[in-house]
């Protein structure tokens, strides 16, 4: 009696004990599905594209931003190459509803919206999709703690970077798609630095095998940045991507940030997706 005792006490701990891991991996994720970030923000973003066999194409475009009302809208604007300059992507967050999300393709003179089922692919080539673009909610998945306490070093000096190493404490945890027809990945483990809860690692796994690691996602460098009113931001100085079924890689580096200096709100509109002038 007492054996029985003890192994339903047992039981009663670790489902407890699960149940808490369960919530601590939903607020981390929360955390940082919402990070403070400007009312208003540009950026230079240069692109690096690696192909497997080591050439490497270089893109630049610029990214506006602004928040209203909590809800975040972003714009991509292609300088160069030729082959892609003019190209226009619109993210608009929604409150209840799926985000929006438009293209403009200067070949075709139209815009056009990308529906859910295209998100998982290629933004502009890149190996980032149009979905790593931009932060999923939180209720999007279901989240698990698999460590509350792991150590990892990032190197961000290779495949011709020069960032150095930087060690960081972070929770991993395991995300699942609730809706698995919107993604390109079965789940993903991010290692969430515990510090600026930014997500320092992803590894994203096939969607047809989970056992097969088909991505890995790291921040090379991490930046703090004061904005022109003063407040201090955190910033991904350079991310970089690698699918290993194919052997591309793609590196984002952001440079000549402005946080908190005001844009029109045409920034944000189909007008100027199709002209690329903000009234």
């Amino acid at each position: 009696m007492k054996v029985g005792k003890f192994f339903t006490m047992l039981s009663i701990f670790v489902m407890v004990s699960a149940a808490v891991f369960a919530d601590e991996a939903y607020d981390v994720m929360k955390k940082f599905t919402t990070l403070d970030v400007p009312d208003f923000s540009q950026a230079t973003l240069n692109l690096e594209i690696i192909e497997k066999n080591g050439k490497v194409e270089k893109r630049t475009m610029m990214q506006y931003g602004r928040k209203v009302n909590g809800l975040k809208a972003t714009v991509f604007d292609f300088k160069s190459p030729a082959n892609v300059k003019d190209t226009r992507v619109l993210q608009s967050e929604k409150s209840e509803k799926d985000d929006d999300r438009w293209i403009y393709l200067p070949e075709l003179k139209t815009s056009r919206r990308i529906p859910t089922a295209e998100r998982s692919k290629q933004f502009v080539g890149c190996e980032f999709t149009y979905n790593d673009m931009s932060i999923r909610h939180v209720d999007d998945d279901t989240h698990e703690m698999i460590s509350p306490n792991e150590s990892i070093t990032i190197n961000g000096s290779t495949n011709g970077a020069n960032y150095g190493s930087a060690t960081y404490n972070c929770w991993k945890i395991k995300s699942t798609p609730k809706k698995k027809s919107e993604v390109e990945y079965s789940f993903r483990y991010s290692w969430i630095d515990k510090n600026t809860y930014l997500p320092v690692k992803m590894e994203y796994y096939d969607k047809k095998d989970p056992n097969v690691l088909l991505k890995t996602f790291i921040i090379e460098k991490i930046d703090n940045v004061k904005g022109e009113s003063g407040k201090n931001y955190v910033l991904r100085r350079s991310c970089f991507i690698e699918n290993h079924k194919t052997g591309r890689k793609t590196r984002v580096m952001a440079a000549n940030e402005v946080f908190d200096k005001k844009l029109s709100a045409g920034y944000f509109t189909q007008n100027w997706l199709q002209t690329g002038k903000a009234k």
